[in-house]
């Protein structure tokens, strides 16, 4: 019997975990039928896009006030797919803003699924009504995420990770830095600035002025970014134009890049969990319009913003919050580390223990087999 899946994923990371997890789905129900909100994974991954949002770029409270009449024809476009559609599952992916309103107007005619959870831990459970009336099952991607929503009695299963089945396996280091033409004297490092313009155009400049301080201490370093493929090119081009020191721009992957990387400056968000997993050592920064901050310090109950410190439980990683995230700043801690092999052996041996935190390989077929699971109960129940 044909099953159709209504998925939503507003951020290029969700369109990423969405198309795995379409593709997983297709190997338990080759007749399931796939449309939804998404972006350009997904539909390669054979779903029907209504629209893609991961071309949208909003970081922060001015930019979704700009883009509100955009989001709302979309709000509502979605509500109306889903309607006439009648999907057997819908399934949103992240994005809590969008996605926690959406559930609340279709959950009476939908059953909804929710696939990595909105970060309610972190916001001192704000909405966490609206989950536990709106959502059916919630499938969880951190480990503490479980114990969170069973206290809360919410159904919810833990399906591991799936950045653990996005990072392919790579060749070593060493082979990566011949690739890229690193020299054995050099250090690599890496200013990976994020996945959005407003993020890029707002740290990447800092990155850059770190990047000539401690150029004067380690004159044989060579630094690198890795272009995003949502953000416009000229984009780039604007800003590395007045840069004050030369970077590179290989077309390598950005995993193959990091994993080269002797050390990297990471903007905050799912750059920062796939830094640790690929073992290179880096700084977490994070700059966002005053307003965003503001709210953000006063709502946030979680003593870290770095998803690789809230799994570790304690400071793995220096995080460069707002006024803190200044360039000489920057350029000072990191020569304190890159002088310090125990820094660095100590920061890398804790990667391994968050890993291990993580689970097993596999998130995107457990998650699928839930999927397929609860469809099932579906049919047993409706006659």
């Amino acid at each position: 019997m044909t099953k159709k899946i209504f998925l939503v994923a507003c951020e290029a990371s969700g369109d990423l975990h969405g198309a795995h997890l379409i593709s997983e789905i297709q190997k338990l129900a080759p007749n399931a039928v796939f449309s939804g909100v998404g972006g350009a994974k997904m539909q390669a991954a054979g779903m029907q896009v209504f629209h893609d949002m991961t071309k949208i770029s909003a970081l922060g409270l001015g930019d979704v006030l700009r883009n509100y009449f955009k989001y709302l024809k979309i709000f509502n476009d979605t509500l109306a797919h889903i309607a006439r559609g009648k999907p057997d599952a819908v399934i949103l992916i992240d994005s809590p803003a969008f996605n926690l309103r959406l559930a609340k107007k279709i959950s009476s005619f939908a059953p909804v699924l929710y696939y990595i959870s909105p970060q309610l831990w972190a916001w001192g459970k704000r909405r966490i009504h609206i989950v536990k009336k709106h959502i059916r099952e919630m499938l969880v991607i951190l480990p503490f995420e479980k114990d969170f929503y069973e206290k809360e009695g919410v159904a919810v299963k833990f399906v591991g990770h799936p950045l653990l089945d996005a990072i392919p396996d790579l060749p070593s280091p060493a082979v990566l830095r011949a690739k890229l033409g690193i020299a054995e004297n050099q250090k690599a490092i890496g200013l990976f600035s994020g996945s959005r313009e407003k993020e890029v155009k707002r740290i990447l400049p800092v990155m850059l002025r770190a990047a000539a301080l401690l150029r004067n201490d380690f004159p044989e370093a060579v630094f690198f970014i890795s272009k995003s493929p949502n953000v416009r090119p000229e984009v780039y081009d604007e800003l590395l134009h007045g840069s004050p020191v030369k970077v590179e721009c290989p077309s390598s992957s950005f995993y193959e890049l990091v994993k080269a990387m002797d050390f990297a400056y990471v903007a905050s968000g799912t750059a920062t969990l796939e830094t640790a997993l690929l073992g290179t050592p880096f700084f977490l920064l994070y700059k966002a319009s005053w307003s965003t901050y503001l709210l953000g310090k006063h709502l946030i109950k979680v003593p870290y913003l770095g998803l690789v410190n809230l799994l570790a439980e304690t400071r793995v990683i220096p995080e460069f919050i707002q006024q803190d995230a200044h360039p000489e700043t920057l350029a000072h801690e990191a020569k304190v580390f890159l002088q310090s092999p125990e820094l660095q052996q100590k920061m890398k041996e804790e990667f391994r223990q968050v890993r291990e935190k993580l689970g097993e390989k596999g998130a995107s077929t457990r998650a699928a087999r839930e999927v397929c699971d609860f469809l099932e109960r579906r049919v047993q129940i409706i006659p």
